[in-house]
């Protein structure tokens, strides 16, 4: 992902974001920054948009981890990730937010597996 792209990106996530990352990061839980609330971007080896997910999990700092944890587990679909660019939200973001923010995201960048689409606003 282009830097200019991730930070458009950040852009949607208005007051709602805690930090910028822009680099990728490794597709293992535990690559993941602590994050209890974050929309985050799967990119397969091409570099094309494999996946947008969100997560919330107000009491959980680790929740992105977690989470990433379970669908690598779980998800065959996950075995084409090459590498996960995050959007850390802050702690305190309603769920609904969360899932409109991964939804216009989602929506901006047409991730080719779709079936679990977060809501778009």
């Amino acid at each position: 992902m282009k830097q200019g792209t991730y930070h458009a990106l950040a852009d949607l996530c208005g007051p709602h974001l805690a930090r910028s990352m822009p680099e990728p990061l490794a597709p293992r839980s535990e690559a993941m920054p602590d994050a209890s609330c974050a929309v985050y971007v799967a990119e397969d080896v091409r570099g094309a948009v494999c996946y947008v997910g969100s997560v919330c999990r107000p009491d959980d700092s680790s929740g992105l981890a977690s989470h990433i944890g379970e669908y690598l587990v779980d998800l065959p679909m996950t075995d084409k990730w090459d590498r996960v660019y995050v959007l850390p939200l802050s702690g305190d973001t309603p769920e609904p937010d969360v899932r409109r923010i991964g939804g216009d995201i989602a929506g901006w960048l047409l991730p080719y597996d779709r079936e679990r689409w977060p809501q778009t606003s």
